[in-house]
């Protein structure tokens, strides 16, 4: 039987929640992802269908990140990590390097309006230090 923290599943689920709202935030990337995706935030803002669709987005994306440290806990737990910080952060980043890097790259590649490597290392980019983030965390903390 596999046991994991679930204190650190919460933890790794609400800083990704953090992670995202500052990653694309006029603070981080936001401005120039809202340049990439040829949107206007002022529209945004006023425009109700938009905060609608905000509202689906965030619960499906806290529902996506609970589940990325679940499955995040059961590879450090099945592959004996050790209680490290740096050996969680290297199979986190490893996950990503193995399975978002490669799955979300030819989606921007044959994104329908044209590769954008900024939008690329936005989008993939912030997978990439939450992941790294969760599995830092839940190798440090079991």
């Amino acid at each position: 039987m596999v046991t994991v923290n679930y204190w650190a599943i919460a933890t790794c689920t609400v800083i990704n929640m953090i992670l995202g709202m500052l990653w694309y935030s006029p603070l981080l990337f936001g401005t120039t992802f809202v340049k990439l995706m040829k949107m206007d935030y002022n529209k945004m803002k006023n425009d109700p269908t938009v905060q609608k669709t905000a509202q689906r987005g965030y619960m499906v994306s806290t529902i996506c990140h609970l589940l990325m440290a679940i499955v995040m806990a059961h590879f450090i737990a099945y592959t004996h990590t050790s209680r490290s910080l740096f050996d969680g952060l290297k199979l986190g980043f490893c996950s990503w390097l193995g399975f978002t890097l490669t799955t979300m790259l030819p989606n921007h590649i044959f994104s329908k309006d044209g590769f954008s490597l900024g939008l690329a290392a936005i989008n993939i980019g912030y997978p990439m230090v939450g992941l790294s983030t969760a599995g830092a965390i839940l190798g440090a903390w079991r």
